[in-house]
């Protein structure tokens, strides 16, 4: 199936360097190569990097020291043209401008590496590209001579090829679950089935470099100096734009999806946002053009090769969709996930009343001895009052809802009854005789209870109650806390009298010698 390619607008994009934005620099510069670095690889799993050069060797680095580890690996007998490092970390294939192709083994203490004496025949002419399948026990590779052939790692048996492109091929790349190869050639893109060999889309259009995202849904290509994203099932192009001034050289997708990077001959690199495919930021400058392109695992790190000899390593910035999540992730942590504020620990004071001792008074009444009943609820009761519960913190304690009483007072001295004093006093009811009323219409039923009162003997007298119609009145509707503010004063005189029996015989043989007056 061919795809027609339509010109879209070369005009690039760009996006100036925001505020708060990774601004991209030099980790390391390695020095050590003779020629040309063409082309670079991360080792998983490791803190190494391989480059290979024009002067048909390969080196390993130190990322934290920027040293070279141990001495340049032999064995190619022409420049090393491309390289690529296995998904498990454990191997290294490297391809010669001659077509030969070696794989080497990571030692198992991650510091240097050991060619595979195995024989990798197929190629007659350059390697442009080579790329480990998801696997690691394949390898793809690209030459000039027009073939892609893929390669068992253990045998360097060809597993299916080689495959005819009409035209060089550049450029290869595995789809992230293994099951599709994409080549990039001097005049198609092709994609493959990896288990049948079947043909499954021919793009019509040039290039350089091929690579499928991390998501597999499309392919990233460059050309001379425009970059393409197409639809990696149906080929249509998704957009299209110039990013160099020069020919383009290399490609190189973050593995988190977020970006891609490619290199040129006009001495500079260039990020770009997958999502909007806007550029990020500034270009990184060069004094020579640049040739060879890695990522690292974690898409933190970028290594370059150069003309000048020297492999550098880079900061990546951030794209635009990552500075969103970032900033998401900094409010979700700072705001919506905060946790609330410690409660404090509990005082211990639930046993307030414990040394109380109702009983230890001396000349108390009867009247007073009465409500000295109930002991241990009020004692419960204030306990309760005087805690602090620990709720849990997932949820509010819940609201107690507080009993309404009727208060009684009598010139300043306060008293409130509770729901326990209205049942003590309802059993003392029960217990004493009715009192006598002051008027023969009042009803039994309308004199306030016996526990409402403050006098401090048993029934009050009858003659108290006719000394004021205002009082007999009172005994006619419900109490209300206003009464305690509207006393009679025969109220506090039944008090005295009641506890002075001789004051109110005293009264008695003077009420006549008042009334002559």
């Amino acid at each position: 199936m061919a795809v027609t390619t339509h010109k879209v607008s070369p005009k690039a994009p760009s996006q100036p360097t925001r505020k708060g934005q990774l601004v991209p620099h030099v980790k390391k510069t390695l020095k050590g190569h003779e020629e040309w670095v063409i082309d670079v690889a991360f080792i998983l799993g490791t803190r190494l990097l391989v480059t290979g050069s024009g002067e048909k060797s390969l080196r390993v680095w130190d990322l934290d020291t920027g040293k070279q580890v141990g001495e340049p690996l032999l064995g190619h007998d022409a420049g090393v043209d491309a390289l690529a490092a296995s998904p498990d970390g454990r191997w290294i294939v490297s391809g010669g401008y001659n077509g030969s192709i070696l794989v080497w083994e990571v030692s198992t203490n991650k510091t240097e590496l050991k060619r595979v004496p195995v024989s990798f025949k197929g190629h007659q002419d350059r390697v442009w590209s080579v790329v480990f399948a998801p696997n690691s026990k394949t390898f793809a590779s690209a030459s000039t001579e027009q073939t892609v052939c893929v390669w068992k790692r253990e045998t360097g048996e060809i597993a299916f090829g080689p495959l005819k492109v009409g035209s060089s091929a550049y450029s290869v790349s595995y789809s992230p679950d293994g099951t599709k190869l994409a080549a990039g050639t001097h005049e198609h893109i092709i994609v493959w089935n990896t288990k049948t060999g079947k043909e499954l889309l021919k793009i019509e259009q040039r290039a350089w470099r091929v690579a499928f995202t991390p998501d597999g849904h499309r392919l990233v290509s460059g050309n001379h100096k425009d970059i393409r994203v197409s639809d990696a099932t149906t080929g249509n192009i998704i957009k299209q734009f110039d990013a160099h001034t020069d020919a383009f050289y290399g490609l190189a997708i973050a593995p988190n999806g977020t970006k891609f990077v490619t290199t040129s001959r006009d001495k500079t690199t260039r990020f770009f946002d997958l999502t909007t495919f806007e550029q990020i930021g500034e270009p990184l400058e060069h004094p020579d053009g640049v040739l060879g392109l890695a990522f690292s695992k974690d898409s933190q790190l970028i290594a370059t090769g150069c003309a000048d000899r020297l492999a550098r390593t880079w900061t990546v910035p951030l794209s635009e969709s990552e500075l969103q999540q970032s900033t998401e992730k900094l409010l979700k942590k700072t705001i919506i996930g905060q946790q609330p504020y410690p409660r404090r620990a509990p005082i211990q004071t639930s046993r307030f009343f414990d040394g109380f001792d109702p009983h230890s008074s001396s000349g108390r009444n009867n009247r007073a001895a009465t409500t000295t009943r109930n002991t241990d609820g009020f004692k419960n009761t204030m306990n309760r009052l005087f805690s602090r519960s620990c709720a849990p913190h997932d949820h509010a304690p819940p609201r107690r809802s507080i009993p309404l009483v009727d208060v009684f007072a009598t010139r300043g001295k306060h008293r409130t009854a509770n729901r326990h004093t209205r049942e003590r006093d309802k059993k003392l009811q029960q217990q004493c005789p009715p009192r006598k009323q002051a008027h023969a219409g009042a009803s039994s039923s309308s004199a306030p209870p016996a526990g409402t009162s403050n006098a401090i003997g048993g029934a009050t007298p009858a003659t108290l109650h006719a000394g004021s119609t205002s009082a007999s009145a009172a005994t006619h509707r419900p109490p209300s806390p206003s009464d305690a503010e509207h006393v009679p004063d025969t109220t506090c005189l039944a008090v005295l009298t009641s506890c002075f029996p001789r004051l109110s015989h005293t009264r008695q043989t003077n009420a006549p010698a008042t009334r002559t007056r």
